[in-house]
């Protein structure tokens, strides 16, 4: 390979994107990923904060952070403000078994490495390890608000999102004895993370994993344009002020926003977003999770789910709106698929109005599946 080959070789990062965005277009999701809605809109620090408190506002949302201090068994420990791309894969991947199991209690990955593998991060030495550690424990230690105004009315929910934590005390990732088997949610996040989840595609997340700002990106579009009734232009001076709070200069912001916004609009192709002078134009799009993509947008679907007669009384106690039978006889159906993926899909289906509330959700989605696990695996 001579010199010009070298210097025209894609770098790994972006042939990373390349192959999430081939994927993506060739294939239908089988896991679905949930972040908070508001939490799409405005971010995590993506740079460490010399504060101690972190707050950020856009439009009619606000987060503050207040960093916290966790014990270690002999003393309490202060703990930075989460920043950085780890603490919100990890959150979003958190959040999205909450979402599909219907439980603020989290069962995790056997060991560090196999968390970190699933959120798509780099597990090459001891020094990842350390990083993936220090965020999550400032993760875990942090005191979250979440403002936004609904119906003429401001409302705030005050919490710390992962209530229930035990340290991670190991270095190389291998060791399970201190490994937190379960992360135990907030009542109140987890509440109000079940009414605004966004869905969001897995391979699209783990693609970006290198850029924060890329993630932020994506998560924003995502929750964005599949709301919109007609274009909208969005200034430069607007996706600074969103976007852009440690950029003090414009020209730097819009420079580092274009290359996220690349790297975004590679794994969710459907996004119409159009350069246009001063600016970028949104337009209406599908999100990057639904119908067609085997997906679902998740407020809609779970009410008409809610509102079908409930097949039996077992599935009275499901929260999920599915019988634990139902989703038994899937699993031994179809061991190598993903039932909530499915059921996603069965609600996106009957969110289009193509067919009549089914009498029996269960036995319509038994029937429903049959079909979806068509060529799957």
């Amino acid at each position: 390979m001579n010199t010009a080959d070298i210097k025209n070789k894609p770098s790994s990062v972006t042939m990373r994107v390349i192959d999430a965005a081939v994927e993506i277009a060739e294939k239908h999701p089988l896991q679905i990923e949930y972040q908070h809605g508001l939490l799409c809109q405005v971010f995590l620090p993506r740079r460490r904060p010399v504060e101690r408190i972190f707050e950020r506002q856009y439009q009619q949302g606000s987060i503050r952070l207040e960093a916290g201090a966790l014990w270690n068994g002999r003393s309490w420990v202060d703990q930075p403000l989460p920043a950085g791309a780890k603490p919100r894969l990890a959150l979003i991947h958190i959040s999205a078994e909450a979402v599909k199991r219907r439980s603020r209690i989290i069962e995790v990955d056997h060991s560090a490495r196999q968390f970190m593998e699933r959120l798509g991060l780099n597990t090459d030495g001891g020094s990842s390890y350390a990083l993936f550690r220090r965020e999550m424990m400032a993760l875990a230690a942090c005191r979250m608000c979440l403002g936004w105004n609904a119906n003429g009315h401001a409302v705030t929910i005050n919490t710390q999102p992962i209530e229930t934590f035990e340290a991670w005390m190991q270095n190389d990732g291998e060791q399970r004895v201190l490994w937190p088997g379960v992360i135990e949610l907030s009542q109140k996040y987890f509440d109000s993370l079940v009414e605004h989840a966004v869905p969001l595609d897995p391979r699209a997340l783990r693609a970006l994993a290198h850029s924060s700002l890329a993630i932020d990106v994506y998560s924003f579009l995502a929750r964005r344009l599949h709301v919109l009734k007609k274009p909208v232009m969005v200034p430069w001076t607007g996706w600074k002020e969103q976007f852009g709070h440690e950029y003090k200069d414009l020209m730097n912001f819009k420079n580092e926003f274009k290359k996220a916004l690349k790297a975004a609009l590679e794994v969710y192709r459907g996004a119409k977003v159009e350069a246009i002078i001063g600016g970028l134009l949104l337009k209406p799009s599908l999100p990057p999770v639904h119908y067609e993509s085997v997906a679902v947008s998740f407020g809609l679907a779970d009410h008409v789910r809610r509102s079908l007669p409930v097949p039996d009384a077992e599935a009275a106690h499901n929260m999920g709106g599915i019988a634990e039978v139902t989703i038994k006889r899937f699993r031994s159906l179809y061991p190598r698929l993903d039932v909530y993926a499915c059921k996603a899909a069965f609600d996106a289906w009957l969110e289009t109005g193509k067919a009549k509330s089914p009498a029996n959700y269960d036995s319509a989605f038994l029937g429903f599946a049959r079909k979806w696990a068509i060529g799957k695996g």
